[in-house]
C-alpha cells in the first residue's frame, strides 16, 4: 500500500470527525470516549517499551480490537489510539500488528499522518495562533503548549504538526526540539503529565466481560478459559482468598 498524501489524510481525519464522531473541525478529541463511541473494545496495560499498541479485527469487520501499551507517555497513548483507528477504518490491507518505532512502512507512516491530522485538526491549530505569530512562522512557547494541554499530544508531535502544515520554520522547530518541554510546561502551571511516563494503569473500555460470559454460557469456552479472560480485568485480584 502506498503512503497516502497530506490532503488524502486530511479528508479521512475529517471523515472520522464529522461522520463517526460526530464533533466539530476544531475541537478536541477525547480517545477514550471516541474508543467508547465506536463500540472498539480496547485494553490498556504496561507493555515493552518498544510496544505502542495493536489493533485487529474480526473479517467482517464488525468486532474491532485495541490494545494500548500505559506506560507510555499520555500525549503518546493518544496518538496510538488514533493511529490504530486509521488501521481499522482506513487501511486497505488491515491485519493484526504491533505498532513500534518502524516509520518506514508506508501504511504506518500513513496512519501516523491520520493520526496528527485527527487530533490536530488544522482549523483548530489556526484558530489558536496569532496572526502575528503566523505572519512570522514562529509560534511561541506559551502558545504551543496550551495547544499541546488543549489536543493532549506530545511537544514534539505537536512540532512535527506545526511544521508539516508550513506553520513554523524547520529551523525554529530544532530549536522547539531542545526544550525541555516537562519544565517549560511545569513553569507555566500545567500538567506535566502529559509529557511523563505512564503508570502503566489497567483498564478496559467495552463489555470485554460480557462477552467472555456469554462465550462461557454458550459452553465455547471451559470454565477455566473464563475464570483466565476475567483475570485479565482484574476481576477476583483484589478478594482475600486465604483459605479458599
Amino acid at each position: 500500500m502506498k503512503k497516502l498524501n497530506l490532503e488524502s489524510v486530511e479528508n479521512i481525519a475529517a471523515k472520522m470527525r464529522g461522520e463517526y464522531l460526530r464533533i466539530s473541525s476544531n475541537e478536541p478529541v477525547n480517545t477514550k470516549t471516541a474508543l467508547r463511541q465506536l463500540n472498539v473494545m480496547a485494553i490498556y496495560g504496561p507493555l515493552s517499551d518498544s510496544v505502542f499498541g495493536l489493533s485487529l479485527m474480526t473479517k467482517d469487520r464488525k468486532n474491532r480490537f485495541m490494545l494500548v501499551n500505559s506506560n507510555m507517555t499520555r500525549g503518546a497513548q493518544h496518538f496510538t489510539v488514533a493511529h490504530e483507528l486509521y488501521h481499522l477504518y482506513f487501511d486497505e490491507e488491515p491485519h493484526p500488528h504491533f505498532c513500534n518505532q518502524l516509520f518506514s512502512d508506508p501504511a504506518e507512516r500513513s496512519a501516523n499522518l491520520f493520526a496528527s491530522a485527527l487530533l490536530m485538526p488544522r482549523d483548530g491549530i489556526i484558530m489558536n495562533i496569532s496572526a502575528e505569530e503566523l505572519k512570522k512562522k514562529e509560534v511561541d512557547i506559551d502558545t504551543i503548549l496550551r495547544l499541546e494541554q488543549l489536543y493532549g499530544i506530545s511537544h514534539k508531535t505537536m512540532v512535527v504538526r506545526l511544521k508539516e502544515l508550513h506553520i513554523i520554520k524547520p529551523e525554529y522547530a530544532d530549536y522547539l526540539n531542545k526544550l525541555a518541554v516537562s519544565k517549560e510546561a511545569a513553569l507555566r502551571g500545567y500538567d506535566d503529565r502529559l509529557y511523563k511516563k505512564g503508570d502503566g494503569e489497567r483498564l478496559i473500555i467495552g463489555d470485554f466481560g460480557s462477552k467472555a460470559r456469554k462465550l462461557f454460557e454458550e459452553e465455547k469456552i471451559s470454565e477455566g478459559h473464563y475464570l483466565e479472560l476475567l483475570n485479565l480485568i482484574g476481576y477476583g485480584k483484589s478478594e482475600d482468598c486465604s483459605g479458599c
